[in-house]
């Protein structure tokens, strides 16, 4: 016969066990609960020797609300966003909360991914994918569940935001590129749009013209190092268009960088100067020294989490957008 399932342990339990009441038990396991030194080692060890473990969605069925956040993300194989996700992960644990990770590529996923995290209570959700459609903020709204935005736009109402100056992105790469007097450049970005990638790089062209300075755009099939160099083939072929390359990522620049020089024997920068966007760890490394952009990844991160905890004590309180200045890196890809 089969051995008979062990019976869940419950707070009862180690309550008995620990010669406490249950309140102590569920204090004991918050960070942030009152609680004695002493009361709350005697539930620790009650609760490990009975091999007991919190459940969380049981607890916030009944508090109405949980310590989990909903993290929706997109892009989780580039630099940039990979560290941003991992520094706001660990900021939520540091809190007290726990984080649910989904990938979302398109506004679709992020619809029906952040309707998902509504079944678990969560208590806000960090949003650096594609912009949730109107109905998700609603019901955020209505539920009074925070949420907040990262690089997103600042146009959307009903959510706190998070985003870089991509104005100022824009004239920094102009500036960057045309200190040995350039009267024509070029600007790499994905087909595909967003506020940020697509942001900075429309900012760097609007300044450009406005500058009257030439300036050829070329739409790479995304932001990733393959797209890169997938679109470093039409760049050598228009190279003697322009004298200086602005890519909206770096790592777009290290695939157009590799290819340029490795496929076409380009020297950079005698050549052709280029720059990024991000500064990334890898701009650093020897075989890149790229000059780029920096936004702060982790900075950006943080007050993301900042954002959520002060809307989730006060729901009330009135969106807030954040606007992350950027600052020029000079390394060896610019004269």
């Amino acid at each position: 016969m089969d051995e008979p399932s062990r019976k869940r342990v419950t707070s009862f339990d180690v309550a008995r066990k620990a010669g406490v009441s249950r309140s102590a038990v569920s204090r004991a396991f918050s960070e942030k609960a009152v609680i004695s030194e002493t009361t709350r080692k005697k539930v620790l060890e009650a609760a490990k020797e009975l091999g007991y473990s919190v459940n969380f969605m049981a607890r916030s069925l009944q508090t109405r609300h949980s310590n989990l956040v909903g993290i929706v993300v997109s892009a989780l194989d580039t630099p940039f966003r990979a560290t941003q996700v991992k520094v706001a992960a660990q900021e939520f644990v540091r809190q007290g909360f726990r984080p649910i990770l989904m990938n979302a590529e398109t506004s679709e996923e992020v619809e029906k991914l952040s309707a998902q995290l509504f079944n678990y209570n969560v208590a806000g959700i960090l949003v650096t994918s594609a912009t949730p459609p109107s109905t998700i903020i609603g019901e955020c709204n209505r539920l009074s569940i925070p949420i907040v935005l990262v690089n997103r736009g600042s146009e959307v109402e009903g959510v706190d935001n998070v985003q870089m100056d991509i104005e100022q992105a824009g004239q920094i790469a102009f500036d960057m590129l045309t200190r040995s007097n350039a009267t024509s450049l070029a600007v790499v970005h994905p087909q595909t749009t967003s506020y940020s990638v697509t942001g900075r790089a429309q900012a760097f062209v609007e300044t450009c013209r406005s500058n009257g300075v030439a300036v050829t755009e070329f739409l790479s099939p995304g932001q990733t190092y393959t797209a890169g160099a997938e679109i470093a083939d039409q760049i050598a072929k228009a190279r003697d268009k322009f004298s200086g390359v602005f890519c909206s990522t770096d790592t777009l620049a290290f695939g157009v960088m590799d290819e340029l020089r490795h496929t076409h024997g380009l020297s950079i920068p005698a050549d052709l100067e280029i720059i990024g966007c991000d500064d990334v760890e890898q701009a650093s490394w020897a075989s890149y020294q790229l000059s780029t952009i920096r936004q702060d990844s982790t900075a950006q991160s943080i007050a993301a989490v900042d954002l959520m905890l002060k809307r989730i004590k006060n729901p009330a309180e009135q969106g807030q957008t954040i606007v992350q200045s950027v600052t020029s890196v000079y390394r060896n890809t610019t004269r």
